[in-house]
């Protein structure tokens, strides 16, 4: 008569299946868990830093070519227009000035994600101070020498 306690051939196959097993949910609920953040959240957050950067960097060249060709003596205007969303994101543009240069800082309404540029050198010559949103439709940057 065959002895069935001394084969563990059936054993070793039942347990390398459920370990198997086990490691494949495990990583894919891990997966899973974090499918969010990895798939959305983050590549949304890379796209909204880009085109902050690319409204500031705009914001910043449209001031210092106006800057270049200002009049001694006169009024000058220029309408502009930004994009309403960034990603997924409302924002507004904040022109302050600092100590040592000029900083233009755009700001996302929802999660505060900021990102500043700065125009250098007009700062001390010309303060610029001004908001504008994102949601607006009309946007404009005016220079008045006689005030």
């Amino acid at each position: 008569m065959k002895s069935f306690s001394g084969n563990e051939e059936g054993v070793s196959s039942l347990i390398e299946y459920i370990l198997f097993s086990m490691i494949c949910v495990g990583f894919f609920a891990m997966i899973f868990l974090n499918s969010n953040q990895i798939f959305l959240e983050r590549p949304n957050a890379v796209v909204i830093e880009d085109e902050f950067t690319d409204i500031g960097n705009m914001m910043s060249t449209m001031i210092t070519d106006m800057y270049v060709i200002l009049p001694a003596n006169g009024h000058m205007e220029t309408k502009y227009r930004i994009p309403a969303m960034a990603g997924t994101e409302t924002y507004h543009i904040n022109a302050d000035t600092a100590t040592t240069d000029q900083i233009i800082e755009v700001v996302s309404y929802s999660t505060g994600q900021k990102v500043r540029v700065t125009i250098g050198g007009i700062a001390t010559t010309m303060p610029i101070n001004g908001t504008a949103q994102s949601s607006s439709t009309k946007h404009l940057i005016s220079y008045d020498s006689t005030r």
